[in-house]
């Protein structure tokens, strides 16, 4: 079997992804799918993050394509964004608030860790296959770090130290300096928003538009309440009515709470019900 660690194998992993994935990169950067488990995303960040390949390198790599008229500029802008810009940020955050940014817990989150994030044993489709993806190859791509496995513990007020011990054990590519901020941070809003305007939150609304996870799923991604509702949906409305005090002001987040007022007091009721008995139940949704 081929060494995948030797760094002939990072730059071949690299020169196929510039020349096959990237032009499609751009358009489907934040889509998820049963079909693949990267789709159209490069893989390589195991290989950055053990210094096996050098950013300069692949963001060259990425310009050579624009420069040869084979990938968009909006791509290739939204792609070098991520290794020399959002990349870069994440360690100098790790490095200027360290050690003190390990115990950022603004939320005051406390709930364990379900069980099934390390087995994969959920009746929601999305995070059964994503955790299942990410226990077999140790990789998951962006979207789904954050918007199914951190989502999900984010609605749920999950500790974020149980949050970052997951991910840290999880992933191949996950060295402290860079997983700490992504999960504390970005994915948790531990910080209170050092990293991020807002908390990645969202509804299984974002889920189905984004994936095909939610075909044939157990739950039903247009319920909040009610016999098979999807736990996302009212999930989302409590973490926003339970961290209102403190989210409700942010210019991002305006419209979000506008849709709760609006709704009816019984229909607010009812949301917010769903989500106590899931919570209790957490173990076995």
């Amino acid at each position: 079997m081929a060494d995948h660690s030797q760094p002939s194998q990072a730059k071949a992993t690299l020169a196929a992804f510039a020349s096959t994935a990237l032009p499609h990169f751009g358009a489907y950067q934040d889509a998820m799918s049963t079909a693949s488990p990267t789709l159209f995303h490069a893989g390589i960040s195991f290989a950055l993050n053990l210094k096996l390949l050098h950013p300069l390198e692949v963001i060259q790599a990425a310009l050579g394509e624009f420069e040869a008229g084979r990938v968009q500029l909006s791509t290739v802008e939204g792609f070098v964004r991520q290794i020399l810009g959002w990349r870069e940020f994440v360690r100098g955050v790790y490095w200027a608030r360290m050690p003190s940014y390990g115990q950022l817990n603004v939320l005051e989150h406390q709930r364990a860790l379900p069980s099934w994030y390390w087995n994969g044993q959920t009746r929601m489709n999305c995070l059964k296959y994503a955790i299942a993806q990410s226990l077999e190859l140790g990789y998951a791509h962006h979207i789904q770090r954050l918007m199914l496995t951190g989502n999900f513990a984010l609605l749920a007020g999950i500790a974020p130290d149980d949050v970052d011990a997951w991910y840290l054990g999880i992933y191949v590519d996950a060295f402290e300096w860079v997983e700490m901020p992504n999960t504390r941070g970005m994915s948790q809003y531990a910080d209170g928003g050092l990293l991020g305007s807002k908390p990645y939150a969202g509804s299984a609304s974002y889920i189905n538009k984004m994936s095909d996870y939610c075909k044939g799923c157990h739950y039903q991604p247009k319920l909040r309440h009610g016999d098979g509702a999807c736990p996302f949906n009212s999930l989302y409305w409590d973490f926003h009515h339970r961290h209102q005090a403190r989210l409700q002001n942010n210019p991002r987040l305006g419209m979000t709470y506008q849709t709760w007022r609006k709704m009816s007091e019984a229909e607010q009721v009812a949301t917010l019900k769903q989500a106590e008995i899931y919570l209790q139940q957490i173990e076995q949704l």
